[in-house]
C-alpha cells in the first residue's frame, strides 16, 4: 500500500469511529437526566468512564506495542458495542448510577484500545513506505474527518434523540460493529514488528508503565506538554457535557435533543475551522506559541460562555441575546481548541522513538482523563451548588493556567533546536 493509501485508511478510521462515537454526544447528558440521574450524579457516571480510561490506557497501550495496534483496534470496537449496549440498557430498565458506571467502564476500556493505536498504526505504516513528511498536516486532515462525521453524527443523534433517546445508542452499537469489520479486513499492518520477547502479560504491562515513565517524560517539552493535556483534561469533558442542558435551558427549551444537536454540530463547525487554520502553520519546527494563542482564544470563550448565564446578563440582554452569547463563547473555545490540537500531536511524536508510539501516547491520554476524573464531579459539584456558568469560569482560569507551561515548552523547543544545530 502506498502513502497516499494509507493516509486515505486512516481518515476512514478516525472518521467512522468518531461518527459512531458522536451520535449521543449531543444527548447523552440529556439522556442521564432523562433516567433520573441529577447533575452531580450525570459527571460522577461520566467520571467513571474517564476513570476507566486512566485505569487501562497502560495494559491497553501494551496490547498495542506488544499484539499489534490492528489487534488493539479490533478490541475496541468489541467492548465498544457492549459498552454502548450497557448504557441503553441502564436507562431502560433502570439500575441507577451503578448500572451505567459498570457500563461506562467497560466503554472506557474500549475507547482506551482505540486512543494511541491508531495514530501510531498511521505513523508506523508511513515510516515503512518512507512517507514520513508533514506530519502535522496529516493529523490535521484527521481531526478534519472526525469533525466532520462529527456533525454529522451529532445533528443525526440529536434529531433521533427527538423521537426517543434510546435510538441513537441503538444506532452507535450498530456501527461499532461495522468498525469491527473495517478493522478486521481493511488495516494491513505492516509498520510494526513484534519484538520476539516472550514475556507474561504482567511483566508486559510492568514494562509498559516503566517505558511510560522513561520515553513519555525524557525530555522537558514532553513534561510540559503533558501538563497541558491534564489542565484541559480537568476543564475539556465537563464543559462539553454541560452546554447540553445549559444552553437547551438559556433557550427556553430545556431538554430540547434536537437543539442540543444542532449546537453541538455548529461547536463541530468551529473545530473544523480552528484545524483549517492549523495547516498554514504545519511547517513551522516551532509549534509553544501558536498553543498558546489557542489557550487565549479558549479562555475568552470560556469567560463569555459564563457570561450568559448570570442574572445580571439575562438584565441587561433581552432574549436570544443570552444563548447566543454562550455559542458565541463556545464557538471561540473549541475554534482555539481545534486549532490546537494538530500542534500539540506533532509536538508529541516528534518526541517519541517509533517502537514506544503507543504507550506514549496513552500515557497521555492517560494525564487527560486524570485531570477529568478530578474535574467532572469537581466541577459537577460547583454546578448543583452553584451554577453551570460558575464553572465555565473555573474553566477560563485553567485555560490561563496552561501559559505559564507553554511558556517553559517555547524554551525548551529553543533548547531542543539549538542542541540539534551543535550535532
Amino acid at each position: 500500500m502506498n502513502a497516499a493509501g494509507i493516509r486515505r485508511r486512516y481518515y476512514i478510521l478516525t472518521g467512522s469511529f468518531t461518527m459512531a462515537a458522536s451520535l449521543i454526544w449531543g444527548v447523552n447528558t440529556l439522556f442521564l437526566l432523562d433516567a433520573g440521574l441529577d447533575m452531580f450524579e450525570v459527571f460522577g457516571v461520566n467520571a467513571v468512564f474517564t476513570l476507566a480510561m486512566t485505569l487501562f490506557e497502560i495494559p491497553t497501550g501494551a496490547v498495542a506495542d506488544s499484539r499489534g495496534r490492528r489487534v488493539s483496534l479490533i478490541w475496541s470496537s468489541i467492548f465498544l458495542f457492549i459498552g454502548t449496549l450497557g448504557y441503553l440498557a441502564a436507562g431502560t430498565w433502570g439500575g441507577g448510577v451503578p448500572a451505567f458506571a459498570a457500563a461506562s467502564m467497560v466503554l472506557g476500556l474500549g475507547f482506551t484500545f482505540f486512543s494511541g493505536a491508531a495514530e501510531a498504526w498511521v505513523v508506523d505504516e508511513l515510516a515503512a513506505v518512507g512517507d514520513e513528511e508533514n506530519i502535522t498536516s496529516l493529523f490535521a486532515n484527521a481531526a478534519t474527518a472526525a469533525s466532520v462525521t462529527m456533525l454529522g453524527g451529532t445533528v443525526l443523534g440529536g434529531f433521533l434523540g427527538s423521537v426517543d433517546y434510546r435510538v441513537p445508542y441503538l444506532m452507535r452499537a450498530a456501527l461499532f460493529l461495522v468498525m469491527l469489520g473495517l478493522n478486521l479486513f481493511a488495516m494491513p499492518e505492516t509498520g510494526w514488528h513484534p519484538d520476539g520477547e516472550t514475556l507474561s502479560a504482567l511483566t508486559r504491562i510492568r514494562r509498559t508503565a516503566r517505558d511510560s515513565m522513561k520515553f513519555g517524560f525524557h525530555s522537558k517539552a514532553l513534561r510540559q506538554l503533558m501538563g497541558v493535556s491534564f489542565f484541559l483534561g480537568v476543564f475539556m469533558m465537563w464543559g462539553f457535557y454541560a452546554l447540553q442542558p445549559y444552553i437547551t435551558d438559556l433557550a427556553g427549551f430545556p431538554g430540547a435533543a434536537w437543539l442540543s444537536g444542532l449546537v453541538t454540530a455548529v461547536l463541530t463547525l468551529s473545530q473544523v475551522g480552528g484545524q483549517s487554520l492549523a495547516r498554514k502553520g504545519s511547517t513551522t519546527p516551532r509549534v509553544g506559541r501558536y498553543l498558546a494563542g489557542a489557550m487565549a482564544v479558549s479562555a475568552l470563550g470560556a469567560v463569555l460562555t459564563g457570561l450568559a448565564g448570570l442574572q445580571a446578563t439575562a438584565a441587561v440582554l433581552v432574549f436570544p441575546a443570552p444563548p447566543l452569547l454562550a455559542l458565541i463563547g463556545m464557538i471561540l473555545m473549541m475554534g482555539g481548541l481545534g486549532y490546537a490540537g494538530p500542534f500539540q500531536r506533532t509536538a508529541l511524536h516528534g518526541r517519541v522513538p517509533s517502537g514506544k508510539r503507543a504507550t506514549v501516547v496513552s500515557l497521555d491520554s492517560l494525564v487527560s482523563s486524570g485531570g477529568a476524573i478530578i474535574g467532572q464531579p469537581g466541577l459537577g459539584w460547583v454546578a448543583r451548588k452553584w451554577s453551570i456558568a460558575a464553572g465555565y469560569f473555573i474553566g477560563a482560569g485553567l485555560f490561563l493556567v496552561t501559559q505559564p507551561l507553554l511558556a517553559l515548552f517555547r524554551r525548551s523547543e529553543e533548547a531542543e533546536e539549538r542542541a540539534s544545530e551543535v550535532t
